[in-house]
């Protein structure tokens, strides 16, 4: 899809899922054969076959060890293993063992390790862990040593400091540096880990913490939010910094309260609080509940008077607009009315976007055409943006103009260009960009290191070490060997993660036959049968979930190929009669998309067929998508997905509705149609 909605999501999150490009994680030690799940490769075209596995069987049995006395791998390393390209990971695991059961690492070789090979991604885990295991032993110098600022979190950042200040330089110059490095750690709005604490104790003790820098954090902890950490850092300050300060504080504990407070102060006390300070409170309380706040919110605005003093982001205008975006993304009928008061000059992109959308919503195609024309051209000119133009002038009578705006649009890929043939009353088929295969470029790339790496560790089942391998690989790689390593990776091995990776960084989205394979066939095929949902959405599912991987773990405990939790998993074999799965089972690409497209069908019939509230269960789960249905009669499935007030869910369910657009035309070569997937949404039950 051309356009990327990437703005921040008003409401609560939904769960975490996995979305396109990004590296999928691996459960290590879980897949009893990850080879048994890799693409086929003859064993006379791949000299590695057989060190593979010896790879693979060694690094198992240390993951899978009970205990430091139990050996982790059976024997010694065979010279062949020794020799492979991927020995230096055996090596990293092996020095990180002990470290697993509190027992003394073997210093000594780990740095000898880190010396020879450097910052690479197979030392990254090992250094990590020896790097916190020094910093419990307060062994400074070596942690000095081997840090590696590129590679640092927040945890490790403070380590450093903790190492720099226990032994501090005698001369001017080096504490000099030493206070920009410790300030510039220091100067955040987050809460940072308890490493820090000693560090700046040191700080404080020389003075460095003075009264102006603990403003400007306390500043900078307010505008993230951070009330708790902002009334920590005020305690020092003198009198004359609080008042707004503390205001500011409460106004994010209880916005509700305080925005009263203000109001009954008067301009006076309006124009001594920060205007941030305001939005925020007015932000929050529009969110949470803005029919609740809308009083609130309007007796400020009218105790300010016609001269009010507040400054942007906190202007009448401005505070007006964060209620219309809260009644909007409630889906509330004031929401129009709110939107109509609020001047064209306060209205940011956001509020450009959902004003439209709450004019959609109440069925004012007028309206929604004439705020549609106010958008600036940047934003109007979106294929969303075109297609909902072309919509409203339709239903706004100017059939003709509405027509040819979708005509044009229609010529097009993606979601709203498949929407736009589908009012036209014919179907769309999809234009392919092909990226033209280079065979001697990718023989050339086949010889780089970094990608052999990649291949290995994929086939070896460690899907997360690849990606790792590849995206550092990519970085030396120019526009057209970017190309070919995506068409390498996917059509070679069955990366189809890092076929995605290279591609979006080569700009490709077009190239159909590169981007929307169907591999595990068979599979896929026999659960479509099975579950009688249709094969084109169980694979448009599955590449927006896991990308084929069938490794693939999300944040969330999601599994496999069409991300099944394990709970999910066996509730659906339980009530479809079929075995229930492990953990490990949900690997299997056979079983997942069995369970996954039962739990599909499962979901249609409770959702009335409505394929569109199936997809947004699946991301954001059944409680949301109930709040968000229609209170009566039935809406437009179009209109309704663009009023999901979550923006990644809106993005899902576009995005597999043009997948299933595309692998039906891959299947068949003929145009294809989205109507089977947009029904009316009707109230829920």
């Amino acid at each position: 899809m051309k356009d990327r909605d990437a703005s921040p999501r008003p409401g609560t999150r939904p769960k975490p899922r996995l979305g396109l490009g990004r590296a999928l994680s691996l459960l290590a030690g879980s897949i009893a054969s990850p080879l048994a799940l890799a693409q086929p490769v003859a064993v006379d075209a791949d000299p590695y076959a057989a060190v593979r596995i010896e790879f693979v069987q060694q690094l198992q049995a240390l993951e899978a060890m009970p205990s430091p006395d139990k050996p982790g791998a059976s024997g010694e390393a065979s010279q062949a293993l020794r020799q492979y390209l991927l020995y230096p990971y055996l090596e990293a695991q092996r020095l990180r063992t002990p470290m697993r059961f509190g027992l003394p690492p073997d210093d000594a070789a780990i740095a000898d390790l880190l010396r020879r090979d450097g910052d690479v991604p197979s030392t990254r885990d090992l250094r990590r862990d020896w790097l916190l295991d020094l910093a419990r032993r307060q062994a400074w110098p070596d942690f000095v040593d081997f840090y590696v600022e590129a590679r640092a979190d927040g945890r490790l950042k403070c380590e450093r400091l903790r190492a720099l200040t226990a032994t501090p330089p005698a001369d001017e110059a080096g504490l000099a540096r030493l206070e920009e490095t410790l300030i510039g750690v220091w100067m955040t709005g987050a809460q940072l880990p308890d490493a820090c604490v000693a560090p700046f104790e040191f700080a404080r003790a020389r003075g460095w913490l003075t009264a102006e820098r603990n403003e400007r954090r306390a500043r900078l902890a307010l505008e993230a939010g951070n009330a708790d950490l902002a009334d920590f850092l005020m305690r020092p300050l003198p009198p004359e910094s609080l008042p707004a300060l503390r205001r500011w504080s409460r106004l994010l504990t209880s916005p509700d309260r305080e925005l009263d407070a203000l109001t009954a102060g008067g301009v006076a006390l309006m124009a001594q609080q920060e205007p941030a300070a305001i939005a925020a409170a007015v932000g929050k309380i529009s969110r949470r509940d803005p029919s609740a706040a809308a009083p609130h919110i309007e007796a400020f605005i009218a105790a300010c008077g016609a001269s009010c003093p507040l400054a942007s982001p906190a202007t009448p205008a401005e505070l007006r607009r964060e209620l219309a975006l809260g009644y909007s993304w409630s889906r509330l009928p004031q929401a129009v009315e709110t939107f109509r008061r609020v001047d064209l000059a306060a209205l940011d992109e956001r509020a450009h976007e959902w004003r439209v959308r709450s004019a959609l919503w109440a069925g004012n195609w007028a309206l929604a055409a004439s705020w549609i024309e106010q958008m600036p051209a940047d934003l109007a000119n979106q294929q969303r943006w075109r297609y909902w133009k072309g919509r409203t002038l339709i239903a706004s009578g100017k059939a003709e103009a509405g027509r040819a705006v979708l005509e044009s649009l229609s010529l097009e890929n993606g979601y709203y260009p498949l929407l736009a043939a589908g009012r036209l009353d014919r179907g769309h088929r999809p234009t392919p960009v092909p990226t033209p295969a280079n065979p001697v470029m990718q023989q050339q790339l086949m010889a780089l290191a970094g990608v052999q790496r990649t291949r290995e560790l994929w086939l070896a089942g460690r899907s997360e070490w690849s990606a790792i391998e590849w995206y550092e690989q990519l970085k030396s790689l120019d526009a057209a060997q970017t190309q070919q390593a995506a068409r390498l990776a996917g059509s070679t091995w069955g990366a189809w993660v890092q076929t995605v990776t290279a591609a979006s960084k080569a700009q490709v989205f077009e190239d159909y036959e590169l981007l929307y394979p169907r591999p595990f066939e068979p599979e896929v095929q026999s659960a479509s049968r099975l579950s009688g949902v249709p094969a084109q959405w169980i694979y448009a599912v599955m590449r927006q979930e896991s990308l084929y991987d069938p490794r693939a773990r999300s944040k969330a405990d999601a599994l496999g190929l069409l991300q099944m939790l394990v709970s999910t998993a066996r509730d659906t074999a339980r009530r479809q009669q079929q075995p229930s799965p492990s953990p490990a089972d949900l690997f299997d690409p056979a079983i997942n998309s069995r369970l996954g497209a039962l739990h599909i069908a499962e979901l249609l019939n409770r959702y009335d067929q409505e394929f569109v509230l199936v997809l947004g269960a699946y991301n954001a789960g059944p409680r949301p998508v109930q709040r968000w249905r229609p209170a009566s009669g039935s809406l437009d499935a179009d209109v309704w997905i663009e009023n999901v007030p979550y923006n990644e869910t809106r993005s899902y369910i576009q995005r597999v509705i043009w997948h299933s657009a595309v692998f039906g035309w891959r299947a068949t070569g003929e145009p294809q149609s989205a109507s089977a997937l947009l029904k009316p949404i009707t109230p829920g039950s």
